[in-house]
């Protein structure tokens, strides 16, 4: 009898990262909408530290929104593009999960850098 094989939403690793994955992109979420205070208030949207003093460049707050929105597209991105890979490929589509996942963690780093100089 051969065994059954798995599909994505029974694999237990697959199931760990999207989770960890989901609360990252939840996190990336509410950090960024929950930051926005009133609508007159001016963002930092970049900082080039090779211009010294004028490497600040003022934003508002659709550029704060904008983070949400990235968090969401990546989401639905690597959720469609791991279940399309995983019958292919399973170690692939655990690195899209993976990949992912450094994503978030380097865009909370960036909005929590932006978000803590204004």
């Amino acid at each position: 009898m051969t065994p059954k094989p798995k599909t994505y939403f029974h694999d237990r690793l697959i199931l760990l990262i999207l989770s960890i994955n989901t609360f990252l992109a939840a996190a990336l979420i509410l950090y960024a909408l929950l930051s926005l205070s009133d609508n007159s208030a001016v963002y930092i949207r970049e900082y080039r530290s090779n211009l010294g003093l004028d490497g600040y460049a003022a934003g508002g707050i659709k550029d704060i929104v904008a983070f949400a929105i990235f968090g969401i597209i990546v989401y639905v991105f690597q959720l469609y593009a791991s279940t399309r890979i995983y019958h292919i490929r399973k170690h692939l589509s655990l690195m899209i999960l993976l990949i992912t996942m450094v994503i978030y963690i380097f865009a909370l780093l960036v909005i929590n850098a932006l978000l803590s100089l204004r």
